[in-house]
C-alpha cells in the first residue's frame, strides 16, 4: 500500500534531485490521494510554506484535481508568499472549472516583470482552452487582441487548435 504522507515527506526533505523518486508513485490521475492532498495543501497555505505548496501542487498534479481544489487555488495566486503560479495554473488547467476562467485572463495579460517569454499568460491560455466554454473561448478572443506579440501569437494558436464550445 502506498503511503502518501511518506512520499510527501520525503518529496519535503530529499537532497538527491536525481534520485528517480517519482517512480515510486503510482500512476493515473484517478485522485486516489484527493483527501490527503487537500488536507495538506490546506495546512501548507496555513503555514505560508513556499516549499510545502511546490512540492503538494507536484503531487496534486500528478493524482489529479476537482472543483474542490478551485476555490483554494484561485485565492493562492493572489498570495505573494510563493512562486508556484504556473504550478497552480497547470492544476486548474486539470481541473477546467469555469470559476478560474476571470483570474486566468486577468492572469495572462498582467505580465510580470521577470517573465520575458509570457510562460504564465501561456499556461492561462492552455488553461482556457482546456475550460471549453463560451465565455473562456471569449477571453482567449480578447487575448488575440493584444498589443503583446507573444501573447496574441498564442492566444491566436489555441483558437486556431481547438473547436469553439457551442
Amino acid at each position: 500500500m502506498f503511503d502518501i504522507n511518506k512520499f510527501y515527506r520525503g518529496l519535503l526533505t530529499r537532497t538527491n534531485y536525481f534520485d528517480n523518486y517519482w517512480e515510486s508513485f503510482p500512476h493515473g490521475n484517478l485522485m486516489r490521494f484527493r483527501k490527503e492532498t487537500l488536507l495538506i495543501l490546506k495546512e501548507s497555505v496555513k503555514r505560508k510554506s513556499s516549499n510545502e505548496l511546490s512540492c503538494i501542487l507536484a503531487i496534486i498534479y500528478r493524482d489529479g484535481a476537482d472543483k474542490d481544489y478551485t476555490d483554494i487555488l484561485l485565492s493562492l495566486l493572489d498570495e505573494k508568499w510563493h512562486t508556484s503560479e504556473e504550478d497552480i495554473v497547470n492544476v486548474l488547467e486539470i481541473i477546467k472549472d469555469p470559476r478560474s476562467i476571470n483570474k486566468l485572463y486577468d492572469l495572462a495579460i498582467n505580465v510580470p516583470n521577470y517573465d520575458d517569454m509570457r510562460a504564465l499568460a501561456k499556461k492561462c491560455m492552455w488553461a482556457l482552452k482546456a475550460i471549453n466554454t463560451v465565455e473562456s473561448f471569449e477571453k482567449l478572443k480578447l487575448l488575440k487582441k493584444s498589443k503583446d506579440p507573444i501573447i496574441k501569437e498564442n492566444a491566436t494558436f489555441q483558437l486556431k487548435t481547438s473547436e469553439p464550445p457551442r
